[in-house]
């Protein structure tokens, strides 16, 4: 008779995944972002973005505070920095799952599946997800959608960096990485899509660096941004593929004042002037 028990790894990283689970749903609770509210441009709703502030004493930052994102990015506030210098990111493949938090779909690691270097210090990824249209505009543009890879520290400081997508022919890695259980997602909550590799930022690519908030209640500052100048491709199937368990709405945060902050951008390599 063939043995029924299940493989050490395979319960190893069920355990991981329910932690995982566990946790996300402690913090939900402990952030309020379980509780009502909307992306509504409605100016009736009392849900939407303009009010979120007022919903709860814990999100009052999202009125008050002077470093909220996201901004226009645009030639008067762009500050040209080559003490950037590149971006400093390495990521490989980790199991993961897809969640459809209501809002917004993410995708989770079991364990950080790399790291992004500001200064001294090192941020771990921790999940992705998407934003339709962009919250960031680009010289006056808005895009179909807008990527957020969300890094930590140990101390919970948090750094994210932003990739715009615009309409190809082009298909996007990730997304097609999770076609699959995106597709399950529209019947289920938590999808498990097995190893997953990030999206790759290369280290040439120039960028753009500002500090922000959270775009979602509470609206937590300070957020170390990085948002890339490239602008990628998505098909529109793989847009609609993100939005159809979202109920096809908009969950995009409209842009806030600058506040007199500054945008730097990074400058390319000395090596790539030199072979222009």
């Amino acid at each position: 008779m063939r043995s029924s028990r299940i493989p050490f790894r395979w319960l190893r990283a069920s355990l991981a995944l329910l932690l995982i689970l566990q946790s996300h749903v402690m913090a939900t609770e402990a952030s309020g972002v379980g509780a009502d509210w909307e992306y509504s441009y409605d100016p009736c709703s009392v849900l939407g973005p303009q009010h979120w502030g007022d919903l709860h004493e814990e999100w009052e930052t999202c009125k008050t505070g002077a470093q909220q994102s996201p901004i226009s990015i645009k030639p008067s506030n762009i500050i040209v920095s080559p003490s950037l210098g590149s971006l400093r990111t390495g990521y490989d493949t980790r199991p993961a799952f897809l969640q459809n938090k209501g809002h917004e779909i993410l995708v989770n690691w079991t364990e950080s599946p790399g790291d992004l270097v500001i200064g001294e210090k090192t941020y771990h990824l921790r999940q992705c997800h998407w934003h339709s249209p962009s919250e960031h505009q680009l010289f006056g543009k808005r895009y179909p959608l807008e990527l957020h890879m969300v890094h930590t520290t140990p101390a919970g400081e948090i750094a994210v960096i932003g990739v715009l997508y615009e309409f190809g022919h082009f298909a996007d890695p990730l997304l097609n990485q999770l076609s699959d259980g995106l597709i399950d997602l529209q019947t289920q909550d938590d999808v498990f899509v097995g190893t997953i590799r990030p999206p790759l930022v290369g280290e040439r690519e120039p960028y753009f660096r500002y500090g922000g908030s959270l775009t979602t209640p509470p609206c937590g500052e300070p957020v170390t941004w990085t948002v890339m100048k490239e602008v990628r491709s998505v098909t529109e199937r793989q847009l609609a593929s993100l939005r159809i368990p979202v109920h096809d709405k908009d969950n995009a945060r409209p842009v806030q004042p600058i506040n007199g902050r500054n945008v730097y951008m990074s400058m390319p390599p000395l090596e790539d002037h030199a072979s222009s």
